[in-house]
């Protein structure tokens, strides 16, 4: 095999985490390592900051991504812009442009930036260029209403990867790419569920897979179905963030205009509580809503803690604080959610049942995309001989029960959260050299 026909990564760019792989000779998937404080990790996080003293009026963009990105906020103390989780507005046609000292960027420059630097870390760990790579996307893109709003995010996906550098772009589905390295430690076939729980959509596929089809050019007919939800780990966080933060920064209480006693605007809290949207509260426009409300409301001191995560890019630090207390619910009936910035501070003991009182409608909506994905073909639960479950989400109680309801608690296995989609495009990747 020529090292051209070799060269073709796997690239999972995620909503949260982005990881890179390439496949050998043997199939096994090599993948990139990146240093964050220190120590070593797969994984890219899924975030651009900008430090505004760095940014020259008509001169380059500054900027960090991923691992060192993360280093270069903490080392800011929270100064500068610091942008995540910009893969969920893929499919929006309304998406404005925003400021960066001196540069005004849309989500497509964005991107572009994001990719770029991704491509240029993973070829310094892998030794390898990357110029050709199999780029993973969700059954159904977060916000897309139809068909033509899933072709406008890859069309756009497909684009930033050629302006970061990779003229030759191939697009999988996320969860076809994860059965493909399920498969790889098969050692008899299968029918499977495949079920991906990302950050942004959760996607399900079912599959034909096995040794006896794993070398086969064309595996198109062995997918018997697939069904996407943009309803996912995001949205977990999201209902602590409601209903544990927001309360403390002013959501359900009031101001005084001209002579009404009015709701503080619940927007703002959306907004906090989805990561996506955060980087959309720091204009100069909700700044001065939120300079009004404190000077009129009820709890001035709840919206002066708002205004601070606000502008001192403390989403990051609430966000590893609902993380932790998530996971630690994962494994025990009772955990402390625990985030303290300067003088505002939230200790908050939580019950897994509170919790999963919480998310309820967000599990409803993925085991029914699971189920219509199931009747689509007519198949009943009883017809799949495994279940595997990848991503963060596939470890929470209450999702895992619905899937042990339905399939048999025998029948489930996960793991490989991080790496197996990266895996799966880049044995997928593998394929496609060697028919090029």
């Amino acid at each position: 095999m020529s090292e051209r026909a070799a060269s073709i990564a796997g690239i999972d760019f995620g909503t949260s985490n982005s990881v890179v792989a390439l496949a050998g000779p043997d199939g096994r998937p090599r993948f990139a390592d990146f240093t964050l404080l220190e120590r070593l990790t797969q994984s890219f996080r899924s975030l651009l900051f900008f430090d505004l003293e760095d940014q020259e009026f008509r001169g380059i963009i500054n900027y960090s991504a991923g691992p060192e990105g993360i280093e270069a906020y903490l080392d800011a103390f929270g100064d500068g812009r610091l942008i995540q989780s910009f893969k969920t507005h893929l499919s929006s046609r309304t998406l404005g442009r925003t400021m960066v000292g001196p540069h005004s960027l849309d989500l497509d420059g964005l991107i572009t930036l994001f990719l770029r630097r991704l491509r240029e870390r993973a070829q310094q760990s892998l030794g390898a260029p990357i110029e050709r790579a199999v780029f993973g996307r969700p059954v159904q893109f977060a916000g897309a209403k139809d068909e033509a709003g899933n072709a406008h995010a890859e069309q756009r996906l497909r684009a930033a990867a050629n302006n970061a550098g990779i003229p030759e772009v191939h697009v999988e589905l996320e969860p076809i790419a994860a059965a493909y390295h399920y498969e790889s430690g098969l050692e008899r076939d299968e029918l499977a569920m495949i079920a991906d729980f990302g950050a942004g959509t959760t996607d399900f596929c079912v599959m034909r897979i096995g040794p006896s089809r794993r070398e086969d050019a064309d595996r198109s007919a062995d997918v018997l179905a697939t069904g996407g939800v943009g309803v996912a780990g995001d949205n977990l966080d999201a209902a602590l963030i409601q209903h544990v933060v927001a309360p403390e920064l002013g959501k359900g209480t009031y101001y005084e205009e001209f002579n009404k006693r009015l709701l503080i605007p619940p927007s703002y809290y959306y907004k906090l509580s989805h990561w996506h949207q955060l980087s959309f509260l720091r204009t100069e426009r909700t700044r001065s809503d939120l300079l009004r409300l404190y000077q009129r409301a009820e709890q001035p001191e709840a919206i002066a803690a708002l205004v601070a995560i606000i502008e001192d890019n403390q989403g990051f630090h609430l966000h590893k604080s609902v993380e932790a207390t998530k996971i630690a619910l994962s494994s025990a009936q009772d955990a402390e959610f625990r985030y303290q910035y300067e003088d505002f501070e939230v200790v908050a003991p939580i019950t897994r049942a509170q919790f999963e009182g919480w998310i309820a409608q967000d599990v409803e909506a993925i085991t029914a995309c699971l189920d219509e994905t199931l009747a689509k073909i007519g198949l009943a639960p009883s017809d799949v001989d495994r279940v595997f479950m990848t991503g963060g989400t596939a470890f929470v109680p209450s999702v895992r029960r619905e899937f042990s309801t339905r399939f048999g608690a025998e029948k489930l296995s996960s793991g490989d959260e991080l790496s197996s989609i990266a895996a799966g495009l880049a044995a997928c990747g593998r394929r496609l050299g060697r028919s090029s």
